[in-house]
């Protein structure tokens, strides 16, 4: 089932889903339509708040013995300004590079988004069980002379309870540890700008819910959460501001 509204705003009953499984917008990287609700458009410190709001929704929604599962990115304070690639022979050569939000953090320091987020989500009283890495086994497309720093290959997934009792079935773990490895979607032609990994969703529906349990996404772009859960047997609702295809653009 497909809902289309704002993720601060869940019109869900409350304690209605056993799962959450998202990757909200990540901070000031692109549009992904023209609605003035869209999340990580602004500054650094409205994300941050526009997070937490959300968490307050999936708070409410979420059964008790739930899990909230959140796949974070982070954001290089200044990253599209003068960034080498956008110059000519960048990866983004010929690209219209975005307005960063205001970040209150040095150029070229990372934002520390998923750590910022992290603080807060527990400030408001929710259980950080686990942090895990993710693992994509490859490099994003970088040119290291222009960033001189390490490539990136990982994100942050945050585990997060609202109680010390919850649902947990241990025995399905594909990686038993806090680095999960596997590969980033492949965009399809015509499919959203940033596809959610059908393995990611797969992962933190099994091992948090039972067949006929509601998995929720409220950042459902082209609704994997949903088609993965309900291929598992379990209930899939999304919710998003768009049609997944709406059309998406960097920021500019």
């Amino acid at each position: 089932m497909m809902l289309y509204g704002d993720a601060r705003q869940v019109p869900l009953p409350d304690k209605h889903v056993q799962c959450v499984v998202t990757s909200p917008p990540y901070f000031s990287l692109r549009r992904y339509g023209d609605s003035e609700l869209e999340i990580g458009t602004g500054t650094l410190a409205e994300y941050v708040e526009d997070i937490r709001k959300v968490g307050a929704e999936v708070h409410r929604v979420l059964k008790d013995d739930g899990l909230f599962w959140l796949n974070l990115g982070d954001t290089a304070s200044g990253s599209g300004g003068a960034g080498g690639d956008y110059n000519r022979g960048g990866t983004r050569e010929g690209q219209p590079r975005y307005k960063q939000g205001k970040t209150g953090v040095p150029p070229m320091s990372w934002c520390l988004v998923p750590q910022r987020i992290s603080v807060a989500l527990q400030d408001d009283g929710w259980l950080i069980r686990s942090v895990i890495t993710w693992d994509k086994g490859r490099l994003r497309p970088e040119h290291l002379k222009h960033v001189r720093r390490p490539g990136l290959q990982s994100e942050t997934i945050l585990m997060l309870a609202k109680q010390r009792q919850y649902k947990f079935y241990s025995e399905v773990l594909a990686d038993r540890g806090d680095v999960w490895s596997f590969p980033p979607q492949v965009a399809r032609k015509k499919s959203h700008l940033a596809p959610f990994p059908d393995e990611l969703a797969k992962r933190c529906i099994e091992v948090s819910t039972v067949e006929g349990e509601a998995v929720f996404d409220p950042f459902s772009g082209s609704g994997t959460t949903v088609h993965v859960a309900e291929a598992m047997g379990r209930v899939g609702i999304g919710l998003d501001l768009y049609d997944f295809q709406f059309p998406q653009t960097d920021l500019g």
